[in-house]
């Protein structure tokens, strides 16, 4: 495999080889990658990505479900209020669930659709920097992602956009 370095500009170690290679080795621990406009952290545990977060609005849990129509704009506005009111000890997803403005079903789909996407965004970027830690969030919903579909599907993907 190639040799991993802790930390590098994605040009010169291309994502998709990074998270092949991180798969190769069963890594467990985080991304972080950095632009100029945002900063995204991809999760793996033991190789396989298990979540994502994104500091970029576009990427927001809440714009995700409003766009597969599992949420209202309302209820996304209501809960944003009540979030700020925990002062963070609640995640967004649970409160929604908690409410009932989505089901888990729908949670749990929109949450995928999420670390998707922010992977999505992380193979569009031309110029980053990477940064890999072997610290693993204690607190996230542990999702099952398959790292050789995903890339395959953000590879057609980018082709049928370009």
């Amino acid at each position: 495999g190639m040799p991993l370095s802790s930390s590098g500009n994605i040009q010169d170690a291309p994502l998709p080889a990074l998270f092949e290679e991180l798969g190769t080795r069963k890594f467990t621990g985080t991304i972080v990658v950095r632009s100029d406009d945002s900063e995204k952290a991809v999760h793996l545990k033991e190789g396989q990505i298990v979540f994502a977060t994104s500091t970029d609005s576009n990427d927001r849990l809440g714009e995700i479900l409003i766009k597969a129509g599992k949420l209202t704009r309302g209820h996304l506005e209501t809960a944003l209020v009540l979030l700020k009111k925990t002062a963070g000890f609640k995640k967004l997803g649970a409160l929604l669930v908690e409410k009932g403005f989505v089901t888990p079903k729908d949670l749990f789909a929109g949450l995928k659709t999420q670390v998707k996407e922010i992977i999505y965004s992380l193979f569009l970027l031309e110029n980053a920097t990477y940064r890999i830690e072997e610290t693993f969030p204690t607190d996230i919903i542990q999702l099952q992602i398959n790292m050789q579909e995903l890339i395959t599907e953000i590879i057609q993907r980018i082709r049928q956009e370009a």
